[in-house]
């Protein structure tokens, strides 16, 4: 049994009745210890003993939940003034209510004696207003109360910790939505372009590039629910994507990437992480076919490496806007583990964390 199933069933109703029935009975044996009434010896002492436990809880669950109600409706009264008056006054009135819940026991506990057992010690100490015999009650009462409270708190508190968990994730994932839904325009806009002039020069190389294209376009419309992808998934995106460039490019961009191993594979990435970093590379640089852009791609244990040659054009800055970016914000809330760049005089280079496939049901 997990612990959400465990923290189900201690919530169950059923098992909360039970819980109190046996922690009553629990404090009626306390109780009879106290009772100088009680003896062990004959088999009616027996009866009378469990008889009164039977009693004991019968009316422990009474005063139990009417203490609960009581709370509820003072919390509720209270729950826009001020503190101390959100404690104090609630606190007061269960102090109250157990002042009466003894009372009610010692006068139910009489009756009870004299009716079932023609016994009249219980009637005389509650006549008298028996120090032991209220005060015991008193006591008791204030015993249930702290457990109940016990109770209480820590089932607000494990509903606070889990709505502050599920508003986390909730933004935390309308965060990462807002991310995602950058690439689309990102990526589309610049291959439209690409294929308006393409297909005035070769119908083949059109249709081609329309067929790649749209696994591109299915890729996105696939994975736009998906946090994370396998790199598998990953680089057979990045080939689609790739055929583009060099239709476009033709010689221009030399791509060298590395066969990944098997684990490597199973590792995951945010969707369109690698084709981004790409992208940026080719939109930042200078290239020519006598001098080509040089883009690498290679894997660690627990790395993907991308990186390229570092010759910026002329009044571009190598901007961190939406690729580079967005892909640092995507892992910072992921996992909050950080993308590292490198830049030298001559190379740029990006280091994205291998994310375990466990983390896909996480998040």
């Amino acid at each position: 049994m997990n612990k959400q199933q465990l923290e189900a069933l201690l919530q169950h109703r059923m098992v909360t009745y039970v819980a109190r029935i046996v922690i009553l009975y629990g404090f009626s044996v306390v109780f009879r210890s106290f009772d100088m009434s009680f003896t062990s010896a004959g088999g009616s002492s027996f009866f009378r003993k469990q008889s009164f436990s039977l009693m004991f809880v019968g009316l422990g669950l009474l005063i139990w939940m009417g203490g609960e109600r009581v709370s509820r409706v003072l919390q509720k009264r209270m729950a826009k003034n001020r503190f101390p008056y959100t404690i104090v006054v609630p606190c007061l009135g269960l102090v109250l209510f157990g002042v009466f819940a003894a009372f009610l026991f010692g006068l139910t506990y009489s009756f009870y004696d004299i009716y079932f057992f023609n016994n009249y010690e219980a009637w005389k100490s509650f006549s008298r207003l028996s120090y032991d015999l209220i005060f015991g009650a008193f006591i008791f009462y204030l015993l249930i109360l702290c457990f109940n409270g016990l109770l209480f708190y820590y089932k607000n508190w494990q509903e606070a910790r889990l709505n502050a968990e599920r508003l986390r994730r909730e933004n935390m994932q309308a965060r990462y939505d807002v991310l995602k839904s950058q690439i689309d325009p990102h990526f589309f806009f610049n291959s439209l372009s690409v294929l308006t002039g393409l297909v005035y020069k070769s119908a083949d190389v059109s249709a081609e590039y329309i067929t790649q294209l749209s696994k591109c376009y299915r890729y996105i419309l696939d994975q736009k629910e998906e946090n994370l992808v396998s790199v598998q998934t990953e680089l057979s995106f990045l080939e689609s994507y790739l055929f583009l460039i060099r239709i476009r490019h033709q010689n221009s961009i030399q791509f060298h990437i590395d066969k990944p191993s098997g684990n490597q594979q199973c590792a995951l990435l945010p969707p369109s992480a690698l084709q981004m970093l790409v992208e940026n590379a080719v939109k930042h640089n200078r290239f020519a076919v006598n001098v080509p852009l040089n883009v690498h791609i290679r894997f660690t244990d627990q790395h993907v490496i991308v990186s390229n040659d570092l010759r910026k054009r002329n009044g571009i800055r190598f901007s961190t806007g939406v690729g580079l970016s967005n892909i640092r914000k995507r892992y910072e809330l992921i996992t909050g583990t950080t993308v590292d760049i490198k830049e030298t005089c001559d190379r740029f280079t990006v280091q994205l964390p291998l994310l375990p496939e466990t983390l896909k049901d996480q998040f």
